[in-house]
């Protein structure tokens, strides 16, 4: 599987890009539920009030429009709010000061930060946190993708070239397809490791026409990303996502075969997108 940038070869004059975690994969709930929310808990020992934390997490990184939002930045917005509701949150301003500042949101920053400033507590709990977010999802069932996408991805790779632009990392992503034998059907698979999506797709784009380039994604990054390059924007509905993929298949699929996914469509479906989340519990 292609997974660096400079190697990709187009196939088709189309491209559809599909966004893994939430949006075609159905992993990003459960990892929410079960790894990243009670990793918080845990870390900062709030068992007592673990419930209301909980589902303030869920909403927020679920079902409002900023699902999707960085682990990091995340993290630091949950616990503004327990601060700003009278909590005692260790190391807060640590973390606060840290994602203000730093230009990358990931462990490895993260370590070269402590290492700068080893006295700083709330960066080695931000650190811990992390890593105990790793390891929970690294024991969490297998659900795999959400009804319609295989159908999808046969129906769309017979005149279209058909490229994951991902945040998550590429060993994840690519162990989730190849376990449900949807990589078949895929042109190149670009996570984490080959840079922003919004990169991605800068790249990409350079092999075709605008208006043949459909990014399909589940949160505000996947439509920013697309608007910013120029380029269509397909919205998996959170809580909606089988009968996103189903109309897509049977409608939104053949109007962007024949060039006739155009922006009054496309407002339409950004339309409904920020109004999901308006609307979603």
């Amino acid at each position: 599987m292609i997974s660096t940038l400079s190697r990709y070869q187009p196939r088709f004059n189309k491209l559809i890009c599909v966004d893994s975690d939430g949006c075609a994969i159905d992993t990003m709930t459960i990892k929410h539920e079960r790894a990243f929310g009670p990793a918080l808990v845990a870390e900062w020992q709030l068992n007592e009030h673990s419930k209301a934390i909980l589902q303030r997490w869920n909403e927020f990184n679920l079902y409002e429009i900023t699902r999707g939002i960085n682990r990091f930045k995340g993290l630091e917005k949950m616990l503004a709010e327990l601060v700003a509701d009278g909590f005692e949150i260790e190391g807060y301003e640590d973390i606060k000061h840290w994602v203000t500042t730093t230009h990358a949101f990931s462990n490895p920053s993260l370590e070269q930060a402590i290492a700068d400033a080893p006295d700083q507590i709330g960066l080695r709990k931000a650190l811990a946190w992390s890593h105990q977010v790793n390891q929970r999802i690294q024991e969490l069932p297998s659900i795999g993708p959400f009804n319609h996408v295989l159908s999808t991805l046969k129906n769309a790779s017979s005149f279209a070239d058909i490229a994951i632009v991902s945040s998550a990392n590429l060993s994840a992503v690519q162990h989730e397809w190849e376990t449900y034998h949807l990589t078949p059907y895929l042109s190149g698979m670009f996570a984490q490791e080959a840079g922003t999506k919004e990169h991605c797709l800068a790249v990409l784009k350079q092999f075709y026409n605008l208006e043949d380039i459909v990014m399909l994604g589940d949160a505000k990054g996947d439509m920013e990303a697309a608007q910013v390059n120029g380029i269509y924007f397909y919205p998996i509905l959170a809580g909606h996502e089988d009968k996103s993929w189903l109309d897509f298949n049977n409608k939104y699929l053949k109007l962007f075969k024949e060039g006739h996914f155009d922006q009054d469509i496309q407002s339409s479906l950004i339309t409904a997108f920020y109004n999901n989340f308006e609307g979603a519990k």
